[in-house]
């Protein structure tokens, strides 16, 4: 019986700035996704990136944006965590852009942790169903 499965992390943090997101893109596009959850990865992995960019408040001197990639055989796991004050995910319709819709579509799981050290916001995306998949009842 196997009790564990193979799986590949990345961590790395970023200064808020815009290059962020195509870096953290690139680091996950090395890892040999498929391509219809490849593209599902980026698409997400820059929105949470974007967000983080833009809502990570003033950080001091030293301090990242930490970016946090798990890659298992069943699905991919990113978590980006911020100083940012963070947000509420059940009141989006204050939101501007459509950055939590497509996570909300696209994702199989999504979520929001804020503490008093900041924000986390986490998605993941099941590898086992493709995203062009046209078997019946997908």
């Amino acid at each position: 019986m196997v009790l564990t499965r193979s799986a590949t992390d990345i961590l790395l943090s970023f200064a808020p700035v815009p290059d962020a997101a195509r870096a953290a893109r690139h680091a996950l596009a090395r890892r040999g996704l498929s391509a219809d959850v490849d593209h599902t990865v980026s698409l997400l992995t820059s929105e949470v990136m974007g967000n983080a960019v833009r809502h990570a408040g003033a950080l001091h001197p030293g301090e990242k944006i930490v970016f946090h990639a798990r890659i298992s055989d069943d699905h991919v796991r990113v978590e980006v965590a911020d100083r940012g004050p963070g947000f509420d995910p059940e009141i989006r319709h204050d939101a501007s852009g459509f950055g939590l819709r497509l996570i909300d579509k696209l994702a199989s799981r999504w979520g929001v942790e804020t503490t008093a050290r900041g924000c986390r916001v986490w998605f993941e995306v099941d590898r086992r169903r493709g995203r062009f998949d046209r078997s019946p009842g997908a």
